[in-house]
């Protein structure tokens, strides 16, 4: 195959090998970033920078000081938060594609995001003026971090006394800080550093997608399901979505985020809450890849479609293949899940011995924890202990949620209080 040119990958992990492996089989000579010299990654890669995925200055030079035979036509990430920065920045600084600064920005803050999306009719939960006296009316209430990941940190509060005991346990209230120095307009603002929004019940959807010249293109739209209690550990993905009737809705909604945020040649992942009236509100957005697997495994398995493909082609510049089937309902399930330990502190025993049932095929089993570690739940998404991706049975077998239920009780590990 000729070579097309130079790909440079931000992070090399083993959560960075797809998009490698997509750039290098559409004929792209791969750069990989990791300041890991045994990062998997970097065996698939043509060229090495040892350097960590947030040193963008350093990543910038080291990668204009290359003997290259041809140009860097492209740059990307599969990760989160600061790579996300480095990428941006690289891609501004070489003239490539990717999500603009002032994009990456506005979605990695909570009060940003939901001000943008406020602007163009998205409806965002209500928020909430914790520093002063909260009314019984307000209650629940879900207090977050603005910038935070993984689920860490979250509080549910439903009633005035849960709050109170949250206030005396922490002395005082949380900190505010000043945002990035950077403008925004005329006048730099304090952003709080906490924030608190009403709780809207309902259920959660995942939306997947790429977004190329300004046009949104949806990969899929999935169920999530979390746990009961806070932090709202994610424990499955799964398709295919039930209400049809939404789906233009949601489609319109992220277009307007794509607008709103100034997202363009980038990736793009979004969680939406929808309650009971079927009002679609917004929870993030970023343009990311997101993690817990989707793009990976669930989106190419289930409707045979390729992600990292098209991402690929979106960031060197190639017209990408629409994703045609994601609106489609094959007649069968699928899904993402995830064993999580009970709430609070706990010590995990071992792990179930999980056994598919009749037609379901299984895509993947990994074991995250091992016998005797200590697990907490407020540490977010990182207190899971396995995950597996699997196809289901014909939809006529069993409803959506029995087989979930079924799943579920198939993966619990066993945990002792501590």
């Amino acid at each position: 195959m000729k070579q097309k040119g130079y790909f440079l990958s931000i992070g090399a992990g083993i959560n960075q090998i797809p998009l490698i492996s997509s750039a290098s089989q559409l004929g792209y000579t791969v750069i990989a970033v990791d300041q890991n010299d045994r990062a998997p990654g970097l065996g698939l890669a043509s060229l090495r920078i040892l350097e960590s995925v947030t040193e963008y200055r350093k990543i910038l030079k080291a990668a204009s000081e290359l003997p290259l035979q041809g140009r860097i036509v492209g740059v990307g990430t599969r990760s989160y938060g600061k790579a996300t920065y480095t990428t941006s920045y690289i891609a501004d600084k070489m003239k490539l594609r990717y999500a603009p600064l002032d994009s990456v920005e506005i979605c990695s803050d909570k009060n940003l995001l939901n001000e943008a999306a406020r602007r163009v009719g998205i409806l965002v939960p209500e928020r909430i003026d914790f520093h002063s006296a909260i009314s019984k009316t307000q209650f629940p209430f879900v207090l977050k971090p603005a910038r935070g990941k993984s689920k860490e940190g979250i509080h549910t509060f439903y009633q005035p006394e849960e709050w109170e005991h949250y206030l005396k346990s922490k002395k005082k209230l949380p900190a505010t800080k000043t945002s990035s120095k950077k403008k925004t307009s005329s006048n730099t603002t304090e952003k709080e550093e906490w924030i608190a929004q009403e709780y809207i019940p309902g259920f959660e959807i995942t939306v997947c997608g790429l977004v190329q010249n300004k046009e949104f293109f949806p990969a899929s739209i999935s169920h999530k399901d979390v746990t009961s209690y806070t932090p709202y550990l994610e424990i499955a993905h799964t398709l295919p979505f039930l209400h049809q009737e939404l789906v233009g809705e949601i489609l319109l909604n992220c277009r307007a985020l794509v607008a709103a945020t100034k997202m363009n040649n980038c990736p793009f992942v979004a969680e939406f809450r929808i309650n009971p009236l079927g009002e679609i509100f917004l929870i993030e957005a970023v343009p990311e890849v997101g993690g817990e697997f989707l793009a990976d495994f669930l989106i190419p398995n289930y409707f045979g479609t390729q992600y990292f493909e098209n991402l690929i082609r979106v960031l060197v510049g190639e017209k990408i293949k629409p994703f045609l089937s994601y609106f489609e309902v094959p007649k069968k399930y699928g899904g993402v899940f995830f064993s999580a330990p009970p709430e609070g502190k706990s010590k995990f025993v071992e792990h179930s011995s999980f056994e598919t049932l009749g037609k379901e095929k299984l895509i993947f089993d990994l074991k995250w924890k091992q016998t005797g570690e200590v697990l907490k739940t407020n540490e977010g998404n990182a207190a899971r202990t396995r995950s597996i991706a699997l196809l289901g049975p014909e939809q006529n077998n069993q409803s959506l949620e029995e087989w979930k239920t079924s799943v579920h009780k198939r993966l619990e590990g066993k945990f002792e209080s501590v």
